[in-house]
């Protein structure tokens, strides 16, 4: 009798907690949002309070972080570049704006991002590249979320 009494407190203090914070916490099924057809998915933060850029490629073909400072506030691209917009989430004011190239397969010897911290350098970047958000394919968030497997 005592054996059962020793594996059911296994059990109960050790096992379960562990295969409660497995199911929980690791990445078996996360969430996302693809930007369009491009490899650039929209991942939320462990809180839910904000979307942060992922690229999906390479050999691993897994998701890599994508550096930019707040939350994506809004997605704009075409077949060579993205465009992000980042706020704080506090006010959801635009505070950072990003420029990229769109790759396909993630690299970092192809891949460059550029970072302005006010409008008028980024719309002047923007008008000397021959950008204009008005033609671009365009996200706020509100694209469905989807399941990964």
């Amino acid at each position: 009798m005592e054996i059962k009494k020793i594996i059911a407190f296994v059990f109960f203090i050790v096992l379960f907690p562990l295969y409660f914070w497995v199911l929980t916490s690791c990445d078996l099924n996360p969430q996302y949002k693809q930007i369009g057809d491009t490899n650039f998915y929209l991942l939320p933060d462990w809180q839910g309070h904000g979307s942060y850029l992922h690229h999906s490629g390479g050999e691993k073909n897994g998701f890599y972080n994508i550096t930019h400072d707040g939350v994506v506030s809004d997605v704009y691209w075409n077949s060579q570049f993205l465009i992000i917009k980042c706020s704080l989430s506090e006010n959801h004011t635009i505070r950072y704006w990003y420029i990229m190239k769109n790759i396909k397969e993630y690299s970092w010897k192809e891949f460059e991002i550029k970072k302005y911290m006010n409008s008028v350098d980024y719309k002047k970047t923007i008008d000397s590249m021959g950008l204009s958000e008005r033609v671009m394919e365009h996200t706020d968030g509100t694209i469905p979320w989807r399941i990964h497997l």
